[in-house]
């Protein structure tokens, strides 16, 4: 069996966002990132979601960069706006959180919403039939052989132990799903395994569709083990 979806990731192109990419990573003069509910009080959260509503009032968008639905960013969400949001609420999602953002632009404030994920669907994945691959930064290795998520990341400790100085590692290059993944998910990100988002083919349409700005897409057919 396979599955149509495509990789969803920020654009670059100047004539798209503008000549500074990411397009945002600071704050208003007002707004301190390191007070208690602040954007990085976020950082602390990998696998549950904050209890508290973050205060996200103050994040800038370049002078240089234009105004997208997508907003890249480096504080590691998705920045995305009203558009995005009630597109994104029409179909089934990964564990998802929006939270309100005041986008400030030279001396306008956009309503907007970080998306924050927590997303870990490797429990699906078919490892043995998956293939991996070292990764010394994004130059690939050697094809590794992994049996289970447990022998990856033991996998991963002997290279980091091998190769202490070295930012190397092991990442998913071909993903084969195991008969328990359920293909109707529209949105979401394996996890451990690699560091990419997956939607939908009808989601990817969607976006299409209403001329959704800020991102670009690569198709993947995953397969998926009986």
């Amino acid at each position: 069996m396979k599955s149509n979806y495509f990789i969803l990731s920020h654009i670059s192109k100047k004539e798209i966002i503008g000549s500074d990419y990411p397009q945002s990573y600071s704050f208003t003069k007002e707004y301190n990132p390191n007070s208690k509910n602040a954007i990085f009080e976020l950082y602390k959260y990998k696998t549950d979601f904050p209890n508290f509503i973050p205060n996200l009032d103050g994040i800038k968008l370049s002078n240089k960069a234009k105004l997208t639905d997508f907003i890249s960013n480096s504080f590691g969400e998705y920045i995305v706006s009203p558009k995005v949001k009630d597109i994104l609420e029409k179909y089934i999602l990964c564990p998802h959180r929006f939270y309100k953002i005041k986008l400030h632009h030279k001396k306008v404030v956009y309503d907007y919403f970080l998306l924050k994920i927590i997303s870990n669907y490797s429990h699906y994945v078919d490892y043995a039939q998956s293939t991996f691959v070292e990764y010394d930064y994004f130059h690939k290795g050697e094809i590794i052989p992994i049996k289970s998520i447990e022998d990856l990341l033991s996998k991963r400790k002997e290279l980091k132990d091998l190769y202490p100085d070295k930012n190397i590692t092991i990442w998913a290059d071909h993903i084969i799903f195991n008969s328990e993944f359920q293909a109707n998910i529209d949105f979401f990100e394996i996890g451990i395994i690699d560091s990419k988002t997956y939607i939908s083919e009808k989601l990817y349409e969607d976006f299409l569709t209403s001329s959704v700005t800020g991102i670009e897409y690569e198709q993947i057919v995953f397969q998926i083990s009986n």
